[in-house]
């Protein structure tokens, strides 16, 4: 009997390949892993606090924090085998903030280029050779000039990590998927508010817009 797997979808579709990783044409995307929304006592968490609700968002701080301990070691190894570091932030590049895109205004995210908000936290910090993108939408590739600089990286493969999984990091690898990248996503070194929400996202993108691999797969691929 065959097995029912969530994504029925699958059962129609092949599965997609086996995405190799060579450090020359593969890069490392870390997704707004920033004091904005990754850490409980600036932006959100601060909104949260405001608001007495600072508690139903415990699941998702501790999430955060294993995944930025993943990150960690994934940013080891791809710096040790030369492999391109990109991290996007939520950011305008104004510091009145009048770039600001208009969902994200609908929604009330405004993170002024020169603010604590838009910092990467301190420690998965980009380094000197490190590239930081800033965006004013969900994924990269619908406001800034990511693919042009893949492009000019010689870059075909994209790890894919950060917050949220379900949103940011989701749209992300379909919109990298659908340019024709391929697409690993490290699901131990992504996060969500919920676990639900977490794995929804998975269910959705493994075997139809990325491979998922965890990071100490990816760690003996690339070392």
């Amino acid at each position: 009997m065959t097995q029912i797997p969530d994504n029925r979808l699958r059962l129609v579709f092949p599965e997609l390949p086996y995405f190799e990783i060579k450090a020359s044409s593969a890069a490392l995307l870390i997704v707004d892993m920033q004091y904005l929304d990754a850490h409980p006592d600036y932006g959100m968490g601060i909104k949260l606090r405001e608001a007495g609700l600072h508690d139903s968002f415990d699941y998702y701080w501790d999430a955060v924090a294993k995944a930025a301990q993943q990150q960690q070691k994934l940013l080891s190894a791809a710096r040790k085998c030369g492999m391109n570091v990109i991290y996007t932030r939520i950011a305008t590049l104004t510091p009145d903030a009048r770039d600001v895109g208009r969902q994200h205004q609908n929604v009330n995210i405004v993170v002024s280029k020169d603010s604590k908000d838009a910092e990467i936290l301190a420690e998965i910090a980009p380094e000197d050779n490190d590239i930081v993108l800033s965006k004013t939408s969900s994924s990269p590739f619908n406001s800034t000039h990511i693919n042009q600089l893949l492009h000019n990286l010689g870059i075909d493969t994209l790890l894919v990590c950060g917050v949220v999984t379900n949103g940011c990091v989701e749209g992300s690898v379909r919109d990298a998927s659908d340019l024709g990248y391929k697409v690993i996503m490290v699901p131990d070194a992504c996060a969500a508010v919920t676990s639900e929400l977490h794995q929804s996202a998975l269910t959705n993108l493994d075997n139809a817009f990325c491979n998922c691999r965890i990071t100490d797969k990816i760690i003996q691929e690339i070392a």
